[in-house]
């Protein structure tokens, strides 16, 4: 199995990012967050799943091995093959996902794109065990939801809700949301 590849990065192409390993380029399909802020020729490694079908042999990364991990544990779920669970990584935090997961909260999971009701009921019963909740409140976690629908990436919208709920611990969401968008333009 490849684990891991550490290359350099070459940017992002139709869904995948491009690592230059010596004189080989390798195009690894990833979700829309990882390596979104990389600059290219910048060293990276990049957390892999190799997967061989009948039709196809595809890699799949991330930035970190959390996400590979949930990745994983995505593409175990019946009817749920490795394409749905990157549009899910895309779509949703690594916190959102386990604390809606090990809440069994399907009306949440059912409100990420790409995911019904049937295919969260699913998935929360065939992963409930699997998961823990992450100790996010979900004031924060809605903070995030927002900023992403804004068009920040990820990692900023968390960043930027995780310094803000350290400013104000006690911020009610549209104060959140607020303070984040202060601390996001100033970056």
């Amino acid at each position: 199995m490849i684990e891991l590849v550490r290359g350099k990065f070459l940017g992002r192409s139709e869904g995948k990012v491009l690592v230059n390993i010596g004189s080989l380029v390798i195009g690894i399909i990833c979700d829309a967050e990882s390596f979104s802020e990389t600059k290219e020729e910048q060293e990276i490694i990049v957390f892999t799943k190799l997967i061989v079908t009948q039709e196809d042999i595809s890699i799949y990364g991330f930035d970190s091995k959390e996400k590979r991990d949930v990745f994983e544990k995505l593409i175990k779920v019946s009817k749920l093959g490795p394409k749905s669970a990157i549009k899910i990584l895309s779509s949703a935090s690594i916190e959102f996902l386990s604390t809606a997961i090990a809440n069994g909260d399907i009306e949440r999971l059912s409100s990420i794109p790409g995911i019904g009701r049937k295919t969260a009921e699913r998935i929360v019963a065939e992963l409930k065990d699997e998961f823990e909740p992450v100790q996010v409140d979900n004031v924060s976690l809605e903070a995030i939801e927002a900023l992403v629908s804004l068009g920040y990436a990820k990692t900023q919208a968390q960043n930027a809700v995780k310094q803000a709920r350290k400013e104000s611990p006690d911020a009610n969401l549209s104060k959140l949301i607020k303070e984040a968008l202060k601390i996001l333009s100033k970056m």
